[in-house]
């Protein structure tokens, strides 16, 4: 399945995008900010989508240009990697947690460790969901799920899309982790909310 029937595919679950579209991120600016290029089915999403809480529970982040509820936080795609790499953050602790040795707490190094973990959402629960950075083709990053609640980790084997498909199908083994409560309509024939896009932010 490629990434517009995949697309297609969560978009008959979750609904169509916002109303009136979303401004689309400038993914050219990504290499030459931080380095790297997100991966191809994420920032289709984004364009498509932009930032939203599915079911009002798995809030999927995006880069945005537009300033921050949360102090600190830079705008753009230093935004983005903030929620990984703020040094009071949840991350900070996991970080400290491989470098401590603890792997059962996080068994994998933080970006900008080399292979690392890069955060792209969480949910109500307090369990967060990264990219695994382990090969040099950001599109073949798998999805490293920590269940804060069960402190387990689980290693999905597949991209950003894959998971989040799979999620709200129910296909994936932990998907009533993933989305609390499953899949609902929040309003307006959708099942997210939408959260901004590269002009604004809608977090409350």
């Amino acid at each position: 399945m490629d990434i517009e029937e995949m697309l297609d595919r969560l978009g008959s679950v979750i609904g169509p995008p916002p109303a009136g579209g979303v401004v689309p991120v400038p993914w050219e600016l990504g290499p030459e900010t931080i380095g790297f290029q997100l991966p191809a089915d994420y920032r289709a999403f984004v364009d498509r989508y932009g930032m939203v809480s599915i079911s009002d529970e798995l809030h999927i982040y995006a880069p945005s240009a537009a300033p921050s509820p949360q102090i600190g936080e830079p705008p753009g795609f230093d935004g983005f990697l903030y929620a990984t790499t703020d040094p009071y953050g949840y991350c900070a602790m996991l970080a400290q947690a491989y470098q401590g040795g603890d792997y059962d707490e996080c068994p994998y190094p933080l970006f900008p460790a080399e292979g690392g973990l890069l955060k792209w959402g969480n949910n109500f629960n307090s369990d967060h969901f990264f990219w695994l950075m382990r090969d040099p083709d950001p599109d073949r990053w798998p999805v490293a799920a920590k269940f804060d609640s069960m402190r387990e980790w689980d290693l999905f084997e597949g991209g950003f899309l894959e998971f989040v498909l799979a999620a709200v199908t129910e296909q994936y083994p932990y998907h009533e982790d993933v989305v609390p409560g499953g899949m609902k309509q929040i309003g307006d024939g959708r099942g997210y909310l939408p959260r901004g896009d590269w002009s604004k932010q809608l977090w409350q």
